[in-house]
């Protein structure tokens, strides 16, 4: 894990679980773009309704991660909106999204998701990694334009993204 090693033709071909998923933020998005399509793309179904209703469904809800040590909720397998910073103010390990998206973070505040709802493929990647579990403020920024200029609101204090009229 020296400097540099993830940037090998070698790690690249590795198989990393956890954190082995190297893209760009276009192609983030585009490998979240069936599932905020409803599961299809161009006549291929990748799931159907009843595995992605799975995988934007909370399965696990934590006040204390016992390995990210940040509160978190998770679907099967995928991120969900949690904002840490109304928990305990100045906290910016959260990931703040609509409750209807899901997704993942990545190493060094990257992301990608989808949201369902407003047929939403979303992927952030930087150049210069920050150092926060969850997503700093570049990302978070990012989304919540995002969602702004989709017509949603976020509570004052904490809470997910929401339409009052979708």
């Amino acid at each position: 894990m020296a400097p540099g090693w993830i940037d090998t033709r070698a790690a690249h071909a590795a198989e990393l679980p956890a954190f082995g998923g190297i893209a760009n933020a276009r192609a983030l998005a585009h490998m979240y773009r069936p599932l905020a399509l409803g599961g299809a793309i161009d006549g291929v179904t990748l799931v159907d309704a009843e595995e992605l209703a799975t995988m934007g469904a909370v399965a696990s809800a934590t006040t204390v991660d016992a390995t990210m040590l940040v509160p978190t909720r998770w679907s099967a397998g995928f991120v969900k909106s949690v904002d840490n910073g109304s928990l305990e103010p100045g906290n910016k390990d959260g990931v703040v999204l609509s409750e209807a998206a899901f997704g993942h973070v990545g190493m060094g505040g990257s992301i990608g998701f989808a949201d369902p709802d407003v047929r939403l493929s979303f992927g952030y990647t930087m150049n210069r990694q920050g150092l926060s579990v969850g997503l700093d403020a570049r990302a978070q920024s990012l989304i919540d334009a995002t969602y702004r200029a989709l017509g949603f609101r976020r509570p004052v204090r904490g809470g997910s993204w929401y339409r009052e009229h979708p």
